[in-house]
C-alpha cells in the first residue's frame, strides 16, 4: 500500500530521496539456499514531508508477512539486556511504583525487557502485547502475561498501566494514530509512556542507510513525536539520547492532564532538528547511492584477490547491506549469529547460510564483516580467542580493523 499522505499534517507533498530498489523481507529467513536466492522482493524507498519533518516509506508490505513468525530474539543480545536494566533504573527514579502496578511492554518479543525489570522489582504485574506467534510459549513459561495482538486503540486492559514501554517498535507501525490512541486508552492518569526509537538525526549523520527496511515504516525525529502525541491528548515531558541501535531517543510521555510538566531536555533536540530540510535529504540520498556503488566495487575486489570473507550478525540491517551491495553466497562463506532460531537458515536474496560461531574452530576466515555494527564492540570482544582475522566495518565508511 502506497503512503501518499503525511500521518501528522495530511500533506501529499512527500519527496522521495532514496530508492533501494527491490529488496526481500529482511527478517524472513529461508529454509534453503535456493529459496533465499529466489525469494520475493518488494520496492523499498523513503520519502520526506518537509512541512512536518516526517520521514517514512513510500509504500508498505502486509504486516502479517513481516511479523507473525518473527525470528529475532531479544534475549541473545547482551547489550540490549544491559540497556533494559539501565532503563528500569532510569524510570524507577521518575515513577513511584506500588505493588501490583501494571507495566505493559508493546512488541516485547521474548519478554527480555520485562524479565530485566522483574529482576529489580518482582511485585509488579507485567504484560507483553506482541503480534508474533513465535514467543507465546517463552513468555508464558516465564510467567509474563502475553497478549498476542497488534497494539492499537482496540486493545483494552482491565487495569490502567502505570508504565507503558515500547522500544524499537513504534516506527514499525503504519497506523501510528491508532497506536497512540491505544496508549491513551490504557495509560493511567499519572502513568508514563517510555518510547524509544532510532533517531533519524544519527541515522543520517552516520550514513546508516541499512536502517531502511520494510518493517521500519517511519524514521522519527522528536518534533514528530511532540506533534502526534499533542494531537491525541498527550505531552512529551523528557528526552534523552542513548547509544542503542546506533543512536536512540528515549522520550517520556504522559497525558495532557498529568501533573508532570515538560523539562529542559526538549529544546536542544528541537534545535538540532532544524537541519532536517528537503535539500539535506536529497543530498544525503544522492551520496548514499554513490556509497553503495563504491561498496560493491570494494567488496568484489576483496573477494577477487582471494580473501575468505564471513559476516557476523544475521540482523535486518545486514540483509539490507548485503542485498544493496549485491553480496551473495559466492562472495561470503557464512554469517555467524548467536540466535538459535536463525542457525541453519539462509539470508533472503543472498543464499548465505546462518551458522553458529563454533564453525570458527574448523574454518579459517581472513575478513569478518560486522553486519550488526551497532554492537561492534561487544561482538569483537566476544570473539577474542575464537577469531584471529581482520574485521570490516562499513558504517559510516568502510574501515578494516
Amino acid at each position: 500500500m502506497k503512503i501518499i499522505n503525511c500521518p501528522i499534517s495530511g500533506s501529499e507533498k512527500g519527496v522521495e530521496f532514496l530508492n533501494l530498489g527491490k529488496i526481500p523481507l529482511v527478517n524472513n529467513l529461508c529454509d534453503t539456499k535456493q529459496d533465499a536466492l529466489n525469494c520475493e522482493k518488494f520496492s523499498l524507498a523513503v520519502q520526506f514531508f518537509p512541512e512536518s519533518k516526517v520521514t517514512c516509506l513510500t509504500e508498505t508490505v502486509d504486516k502479517d508477512n513481516l511479523f507473525l513468525h518473527y525470528l529475532y530474539q531479544s534475549g541473545v543480545n547482551k547489550p540490549y539486556l544491559d540497556h533494559c536494566a539501565e532503563m528500569y533504573d532510569y524510570l524507577s527514579h521518575i515513577i513511584d511504583f506500588k505493588d501490583k502496578d501494571v507495566v505493559l511492554d508493546i512488541g516485547g518479543n521474548d519478554g527480555s525487557l520485562l524479565k530485566e525489570f522483574r529482576k529489580e522489582n518482582q511485585n509488579l504485574h507485567y504484560i507483553n502485547v506482541d503480534c508474533s506467534r513465535s514467543f507465546i510459549d517463552v513468555n508464558r513459561e516465564s510467567g509474563i502475561e502475553y497478549i498476542n495482538e497488534y497494539f492499537g486503540e482496540s486493545i483494552s486492559l482491565p487495569y490502567k498501566a502505570k508504565l507503558i514501554t515500547s522500544t524499537n517498535v513504534f516506527q514499525h507501525t503504519e497506523p501510528i494514530r491508532s497506536f497512540v490512541k491505544g496508549i491513551c486508552r490504557n495509560l493511567s492518569n499519572e502513568g508514563v509512556w517510555c518510547l524509544e526509537f532510532p533517531y533519524i538525526l544519527t541515522t543520517l549523520a552516520n550514513d546508516n542507510y541499512d536502517q531502511v527496511y520494510h518493517e521500519h515504516v517511519y524514521y522519527f525525529c522528536l518534533q514528530n513525536i511532540i506533534d502526534i502525541t499533542k494531537q491525541e491528548g498527550l505531552k512529551v515531558i523528557n528526552v534523552s539520547y542513548h547509544d542503542m541501535h546506533a543512536g536512540t531517543l528515549r522520550v517520556l510521555i504522559v497525558k495532557e492532564s498529568s501533573r508532570r510538566q515538560p523539562d529542559n531536555t526538549i529544546l536542544s533536540f528541537l534545535n538540532l532538528e532544524k537541519t532536517l530540510t528537503k535539500e539535506y535529504y536529497l543530498k544525503w540520498g544522492s551520496q548514499t547511492t554513490s556509497k553503495i556503488k563504491q561498496y560493491q566495487v570494494d567488496m568484489k575486489r576483496l573477494v577477487m584477490n582471494g580473501a575468505k570473507v564471513a559476516c557476523f550478525g544475521a540482523a535486518a540491517k545486514g540483509c539490507i547491506f548485503l542485498n544493496t551491495c549485491e553480496i551473495d553466497n559466492t562472495m561470503v562463506q557464512f554469517i555467524i549469529d548467536d540466535t538459535p532460531f536463525k542457525q541453519g537458515k539462509f539470508v533472503p536474496g543472498t543464499g548465505i547460510e546462518v551458522v553458529s560461531r563454533k564453525i570458527l574452530k574448523d574454518v579459517k576466515i581472513d575478513y569478518m564483516i560486522i553486519l550488526a555494527h551497532n554492537f561492534k564492540d561487544y561482538i569483537i570482544n566476544s570473539l577474542k580467542g575464537q577469531y584471529n582475522g581482520k574485521y570490516i566495518l562499513m558504517f559510516p565508511d568502510m574501515k578494516i580493523l
